[in-house]
């Protein structure tokens, strides 16, 4: 009887996003198949934090494009963080992003959670569960150099192409969400904001999490950060472009792209 070849393997992007995150080499285009539903999407994304084997630092919120919202009944996407660096002063940050693929800044509040929630009450609730707020950037980064084709669900399998946060000096509570934030790219405005303005603001990020933590879709912690969403918009930076925000009057951060080199677990 002849012996038949075994059936090739289905294609698997987590395999395919693995090995390029671990080796900092960009991809030709986004891995098949992408996932068609958000469910799909977060279980690709578990299945690459698994893979990846390093401890879920913190959890960055971003937005849904507009025109999908009322159809997948959702405003916001997660993502895992897996890199924290502290800013130094004035001293430029590192923000690595992958040569030929996807890379971005964004200008965002940092909390730092106390303790994981039951849930929100809506308005400052969520002040009771976080004990620090730091100015800081969400470095977004993807080897799939059309990751933003397929939003929401290929930047939600590819942990929210998340390449790590850079934390700067501590904003007080009181009046975080209010300050008026600008970002630079190369010494260009790129855009102004304040977080109280991002849909229903930092409060409304932590809530989204706790939302998804309820349902078994993420797992929060305490003393993880949240990432609480892009005040001024995501912009795009290439290796050796510098990005700087300010938030209000005193405080400014800044922060240089270099090239990704290999995720190291």
């Amino acid at each position: 009887m002849p012996e038949h070849s075994p059936s090739p393997a289905a294609p698997d992007p987590v395999a395919a996003l693995l090995g390029a995150r671990l080796s900092g080499r960009a991809l030709p285009a986004f891995p098949a198949p992408v996932p068609a539903t958000l469910a799909e999407a977060y279980a690709v994304q578990q299945r690459l934090i698994a893979a990846l084997g390093a401890p879920v630092l913190g959890w960055k919120v971003g937005r849904i494009p507009v025109a999908l919202i009322e159809t997948l009944g959702a405003e916001r996407v997660a993502g895992p963080v897996l890199r924290i660096a502290e800013l130094d002063g004035d001293v430029p940050g590192a923000a690595a992003i992958f040569a030929g693929g996807a890379g971005a800044i964004e200008a965002e509040v940092m909390l730092h959670l106390r303790a994981v929630p039951d849930r929100l009450t809506g308005g400052d609730d969520g002040a009771t569960w976080v004990d620090e707020i730091r100015a800081g950037f969400e470095v977004a980064s993807s080897p799939a150099p059309d990751v933003h084709d397929h939003a929401p669900y290929g930047i939600i399998a590819d942990i929210g192409i998340n390449n790590g946060l850079l934390l700067g000096p501590r904003l007080d509570i009181d009046d975080f969400a209010t300050l008026a934030v600008e970002t630079q790219i190369d010494g260009v405005t790129v855009g102004p904001g304040r977080a109280i303005d991002v849909l229903d603001g930092p409060w409304g990020s932590l809530n989204f999490l706790v939302d998804l933590h309820r349902r078994g879709v993420i797992a929060l912690k305490p003393g993880q950060w949240v990432s609480a969403g892009a005040i001024t918009g995501v912009h795009p930076i290439g290796i050796g472009g510098a990005a700087t925000a300010r938030f209000g009057s005193t405080v400014h951060i800044a922060c240089t792209a270099i090239a990704e080199t290999g995720f190291k677990p």
